[in-house]
């Protein structure tokens, strides 16, 4: 099971997920999962909270025709997209409210809406309110080569089996790209991002985050650049990779690399002073680097 939290991404032992509570100051979290098998909002968004309760749902679809879309979802908002058949987008907003009392909920939750404009969708959610607690994930399924620029406040974005062009911009939250291709840019601050199984031109830069990257046996397209400051780096090769990689770290980064992947691999310093890892080729496609953070580099073994 793959599980969104708000928040950070947390890299341990390969695994990743994005954890924290909501901005209202109460004792609240609220998990996205982007595994579903189904369109349930039940299945993707869930809120834990052990002082209010009374919760309660509701949601809300839309179907827009294909078009370069922008997406904003303000406040613990979450944002999932793949890629369907279909021409046009399709759009269901999952949402749910804590509070002591079913009104209290229901009232809030009567302000959580979609406010769609042309190229434009918002998630519009209440103000801060330490007496009841909202969530909101927008299921997104978009046509083939879609376009997509998306920013989220205290939630997390998850591309899974999209294909296209998208931007996501994270700001205290992760961001996840699995099994995606195209041109893909993922922007986080206070959060992470996890890479797995992708191709095409992917760009990831995190600020204060950790950075988890599964990679394919052969990149297909550009390549990857992702790069952290101030994050840990967590690197699964499968066993018979043949793009070449290159990952980099400051003088004082910490390189664990003990399984067969690095028996070849190429170890020295650039001339600015960082410390490299060269394997899978000549002519590295993959980039990835950390600051102030270590290098674990392994063998890919299942789920990242």
């Amino acid at each position: 099971m793959r599980q969104l939290l708000f928040a950070g991404l947390l890299i341990a032992a390969g695994v990743a997920g994005l954890r924290a509570g909501d901005d209202t100051g109460s004792r609240s979290s609220i998990t996205l999962r982007d595994d579903a098998k189904s369109d349930d909002c039940s299945e993707h968004l869930q809120m834990y909270n052990s002082e209010f309760s009374a919760k309660v749902r509701d949601e809300e679809t839309r179907s827009l025709v294909n078009q370069p879309l922008t997406i904003t979802a303000e406040r613990n908002g979450g944002i999932q997209v793949t890629t369907w058949d279909r021409p046009d987008f399709s759009l269901k907003l999952c949402k749910q409210a804590a509070a002591s009392d079913e009104a209290t909920a229901r009232r809030a939750l009567a302000q959580v809406r979609l406010e769609v404009g042309t190229g434009q969708v918002k998630v519009v959610s209440p103000e801060r309110d330490g007496d009841v607690s909202v969530g909101t994930v927008l299921l997104v399924k978009a046509p083939k080569e879609a376009k997509l620029e998306m920013s989220v406040h205290n939630g997390g974005i998850s591309l899974n089996r999209f294909f296209g062009s998208a931007t996501a911009h994270a700001h205290n939250g992760g961001i996840s790209f699995k099994s995606s291709s195209g041109t893909l840019v993922a922007e986080a601050q206070n959060g992470g991002i996890s890479i797995k199984d992708c191709s095409g031109d992917v760009n990831a830069n995190v600020e204060n985050g950790g950075l988890s990257i599964k990679l394919p046996e052969r990149w297909e397209g550009k390549g990857l650049q992702a790069h952290t400051h101030n994050g840990g780096l967590v690197v699964a090769v499968p066993k018979n990779i043949s793009s070449g990689v290159e990952i980099a770290g400051s003088e004082h980064t910490s390189f664990i690399c003990n399984d067969d992947v690095c028996t070849d691999a190429l170890r020295t310093w650039d001339e600015g002073g960082r410390r490299l890892l060269r394997f899978g080729g000549p002519n590295p496609v993959i980039h990835a680097s950390t600051v102030n953070g270590g290098v674990v580099v392994k063998l890919a073994r299942g789920e990242l």
